[in-house]
């Protein structure tokens, strides 16, 4: 793998658009690229909660829009004319409802296609799109999950990220834009929404509040958020990453239930575990853990935060977090 220096050297002084900057994965990847000398450009829709990047929005280039409106979008990329894409920008619920196919179509699919279109009409020449799609997209199929096996999407948020990976493909086969889909597996760190499994639980055991969960007997894999953004810094700097589809996970399998208990453990056992208390989602996958091969031989990419750091990282964050919100409601 290259050297810090000279991936630094890559980012200084380029024009780099980011969709999705005030969400998680976003913010973080905004910070970084940032840091790295980059002038970055985001696409914010008007409204949109800009806790994690509220710090720093006067380093940044502001486009206002929204992924379903082509011309504020168009506007964007003209007035931007990035040099790299990455967009994270997505309406993430995975629940299995049919009344989110259209909000998912609307906002995923065509929301991508848009930014692309705009790329292509205004003829920007950038160096890489990159693209996220989601672990999510191999649904209950089998484990470890490798980029080649065909996708089983069980949400239409799956489904519409699986859609959106092959119209990447095709655009990139037929009009020449540089694309590259990275499949981030489950990821966490500073900042999530706490709808999500570990920064959930961190709160519980914060409030003093018994957890209610599954019977935690599925495996899953989770990736410190900084292991994840630097996999795409690495593929919008990789010409052999260009129309390839790539997971980005560590491929290490937990028990769901052993996390909680070392998450309970870490904060002192503040808190009950009630396993088995709620249901399994149907479809869900019984191991999900991803098969890595491919962004380490392609991105020099390996994770280099391990679980017993990031949870203890992301824990001290939460904290803090809520220590902070509690002394200003004082």
């Amino acid at each position: 793998m290259e050297s810090l220096g000279r991936k630094l050297k890559h980012f200084k002084r380029k024009t780099v658009l980011v969709t999705g900057a005030a969400g998680f994965i976003g913010s973080h990847l905004t910070r970084r690229l940032l840091e790295e000398g980059a002038e970055v450009h985001v696409l914010l829709k008007k409204g949109s909660n800009q806790f994690r990047i509220q710090d720093i929005l006067g380093n940044l280039n502001i486009c206002y829009g929204d992924l379903r409106d082509h011309e504020s979008i168009y506007s964007c990329i003209k007035n931007s004319r990035p040099q790299i894409v990455f967009h994270l920008a997505v309406t993430r619920d995975v629940r299995r409802d049919l009344e989110l196919i259209n909000p998912v179509i609307d906002i995923n699919i065509k929301g991508t296609i848009n930014l692309l279109r705009g790329i292509y009409e205004e003829k920007i020449n950038i160096e890489c799109f990159v693209n996220t799609g989601s672990s999510e997209e191999y649904g209950d199929g089998i484990a470890p999950f490798k980029e080649e096996q065909r996708e089983k999407p069980v949400s239409p948020y799956s489904a519409g990220k699986v859609a959106v990976t092959y119209f990447c493909q095709m655009i990139y086969k037929t009009m020449g834009i540089p694309i590259v889909s990275l499949r981030p597996f489950l990821t966490y760190g500073p900042a999530q929404d706490t709808d999500m499994f570990i920064p959930s639980l961190i709160q519980y055991c914060i409030e003093g509040k018994d957890f209610p969960m599954t019977e935690g007997d599925q495996t899953r894999e989770f990736n410190y958020v900084d292991d994840v953004v630097e996999a795409y810094l690495l593929a919008a700097r990789c010409p052999d990453a260009i129309g390839k589809i790539i997971n980005v996970g560590n491929g290490l399998e937990y028990k769901i239930k052993d996390i909680a208990k070392n998450i309970v453990l870490k904060m002192g056992n503040p808190i009950r575990l009630l396993i088995g208390a709620l249901p399994k989602r149907p479809g869900e996958a019984k191991h999900f853990f991803s098969d890595n091969r491919k962004a380490r031989k392609i991105l020099g990419w390996s994770p280099k935060i391990d679980l017993d750091e990031g949870l203890k990282r992301t824990i001290n964050w939460y904290k803090a977090f809520f220590s902070n919100n509690l002394r200003g409601h004082k």
